[in-house]
């Protein structure tokens, strides 16, 4: 591994932006494909957030600017496509960190905000542009953004691009882009799927794997609780509360979970936010921004926020929901044990995600530890009381968006359900029961609360 960046050739702008980030010795990642990528070479690399790939490319891509006449006129030469916003614009960050000593220009294009700034930003001329595929389509076809002078095409995090179905719209972006010189595409896994995306969009391409050395999983300690869903939301508040924690990650599937055990966690006077993709870029920012300054100590989100997402100091993230890809799971703990610190891990797992649960164990070659959570030893601080009084036959006017509050008729309360919005179709006039989901919103004080509190409940 070369002993510092000055072996690899660069210019001394890019070496002081460098020293001033306080970074001395590359990283297995950049030691690999910096070389090749200077070289003009077609690169296909393997490596999770947190390895420091961002460098690995936007450092090359800069010194081939510097080597350019042509990048006085500022025609746009560096393409990266990034599949989220929040990878995109801590993308674009890097890349003004490593050209601030040199007359690069870079600019994001995203959705969630206004196309206009960055539409005047694109006419002043711009040598890199990072950007997400969608609103880069449309810029191009309402003729903002010219991708003929592209000479340079870095795709990053293409499995997540697979898995959130924006792999048509890159294959687009590629077309458009037939005059590049050379493709980077980085993925943090290589199902058979990217493999071939690969085999189409790259001239003999070399490939990079350093997955392997890239998870911390010995600096996590992971255990799992065995518990369904109706009482997931009253072990994570209890969990909460009982752990001493720092900045704390919960991991949902879905936008609606993100939203209701958000919304849960705060009717338990605990702060959170929720993150997702439904939300506007803005309020995307302030969420990240509150938890970047433990304003909010709990960041609720789905996989949106499981990688590119560089935050220190997160000290538990927890699995809400196990994800059907075991994968996921690696790329969401990774966001605890950072640097070289410890973190803590905890998933809970209802009775259909053991199979996942399997799933995981078997990539990361671990078995993970099951823990026992007793109910009582929460103490009186809450306990949860169902809505027994609730009269037969009578229910709540039931709201077109899932995620608002269902009146509780008895009580007052707010109920909180976590249905998916489908109604059920009748038959012979009998409407289908469905099972009602307790949450925090059921969780008050309470003078009888020996007779509602629950049972410790496992799974055999």
């Amino acid at each position: 591994m070369p002993a510092s960046f000055d072996t690899f050739g660069l210019s001394p702008p890019l070496l002081r932006a460098i020293k001033s980030r306080g970074y001395e010795i590359p990283t297995p990642i950049q030691k690999d494909a910096i070389p090749l990528i200077l070289d003009g070479k077609d690169v296909l690399g393997c490596a999770q957030t947190g390895t420091g790939k961002t460098a690995a490319f936007a450092l090359p891509a800069i010194e081939q600017l510097l080597d350019e006449e042509t990048n006085r006129h500022h025609k746009l030469s560096v393409l990266v496509l990034s599949p989220t916003r929040e990878l995109a614009v801590q993308i674009n960050d890097c890349f003004e960190d490593y050209s601030k000593h040199t007359n690069v220009r870079q600019t994001v294009i995203h959705g969630g905000v206004g196309a206009n700034p960055q539409i005047q930003r694109i006419r002043r001329g711009m040598d890199i542009v990072v950007a997400t595929p969608g609103r880069l389509l449309d810029l191009h076809g309402q003729n903002h953004i010219d991708l003929s002078t592209v000479q340079l095409l870095v795709i990053d995090e293409a499995d997540m691009m697979l898995d959130m179905g924006f792999i048509d719209d890159v294959s687009k972006i590629v077309h458009l882009v037939s005059n590049r010189q050379q493709t980077l595409l980085f993925s943090a896994t290589l199902p058979e799927e990217i493999q071939t995306i690969a085999s189409d969009w790259l001239s003999t391409p070399t490939t990079i794997n350093v997955v392997p050395d890239a998870i911390p999983i010995h600096l996590i300690n992971q255990s799992v609780f065995y518990v369904e869903n109706i009482n997931k939301d009253l072990l994570l508040i209890q969990y909460l509360f009982a752990k001493p924690r720092a900045r704390t990650l919960v991991f949902v599937r879905t936008k609606q979970d993100a939203e209701r055990v958000a919304r849960n966690i705060n009717h338990a006077k605990l702060e959170a936010l929720p993150l997702h993709g439904n939300k506007s870029q803005g309020r995307r920012r302030k969420a990240l921004e509150a938890f970047k300054s433990e304003q909010a100590p709990i960041l609720v989100a789905t996989d949106v926020a499981a990688r590119g997402l560089d935050i220190d100091n997160i000290s538990h993230v927890i699995n809400y929901a196990l994800p059907e890809y075991p994968e996921i799971y690696i790329h969401r703990v990774g966001r605890t044990g950072r640097a070289g610190s410890k973190g803590e891990a905890i998933s809970l797992c209802a009775s259909h995600e053991r199979y996942y649960l399997q799933q995981i164990e078997k990539l990361a070659g671990i078995s993970i530890d099951v823990r026992e959570w007793n109910y009582d030893d929460f103490g009186n601080l809450l306990q949860l009381e169902r809505a027994m009084s609730r009269k037969k036959g009578k229910r709540a006017e039931k709201p077109e968006n899932t995620e608002t509050a269902e009146e509780n008729e008895s009580g007052g309360n707010t109920w909180v359900r976590d249905g998916r919005g489908k109604k059920k179709k009748k038959k012979k006039n009998k409407r289908k029961r469905q099972s009602k989901v307790i949450t925090m919103d059921d969780i008050t004080p309470s003078r009888d609360t020996d007779k509602y509190a629950p049972r410790k409940r496992t799974l055999d």
